[in-house]
């Protein structure tokens, strides 16, 4: 997420605490000093006039506010981006990630050009034998479904 979004979203999860901090802490402060009995919300009149004339009350919405900016800030340095690693270029379309460790357990990896001579055996056929000239004139023999196409 590019940083203009993010502030945003942080603006928005700060001011959006503080609306529900305002009634929660009223509730609460409420409840605490036994002005109310059960747990209520209050209309946003009675919960500004108690924020303004209580010091307790103000501490609290404040203690409380204190999360909502803390949230915010966890939001904004927290990175949301996926594990990407180094890619290694199989073809122009083809990337899988580069192999990674200390080889003990078997990380995988892609071979390199020059380990592949001493890595596997080349045989050329001879298309002149006829055992060859027989597979090539009869390999498509009994597969009908390639007759289809």
């Amino acid at each position: 997420m590019k940083t203009k979004p993010k502030l945003l979203v942080c603006a928005l999860i700060f001011f959006a605490g503080g609306v529900i901090n305002l009634f929660f802490s009223t509730a609460l402060h409420g409840l605490l000093t036994r002005q109310i009995t059960r747990l209520s919300f209050l209309p946003m009149g009675d919960c500004l006039a108690s924020l303004l004339s209580s010091r307790q009350h103000l501490m609290l919405y404040l203690c409380l506010q204190g999360f909502a900016l803390i949230l915010a800030v966890m939001f904004f340095l927290t990175n949301f981006r996926p594990y990407q690693s180094s890619l290694d270029e199989i073809t122009p379309d083809i990337q899988t990630p580069k192999a990674v460790g200390q080889y003990q357990h078997g990380s995988a990896r892609w071979m390199r050009e020059e380990e592949m001579d001493s890595s596997f055996d080349a045989y050329l056929l001879d298309p002149g034998d006829p055992a060859i000239r027989e597979l090539l004139q009869t390999g498509y023999d009994g597969l009908d479904f390639l007759k289809e196409r």
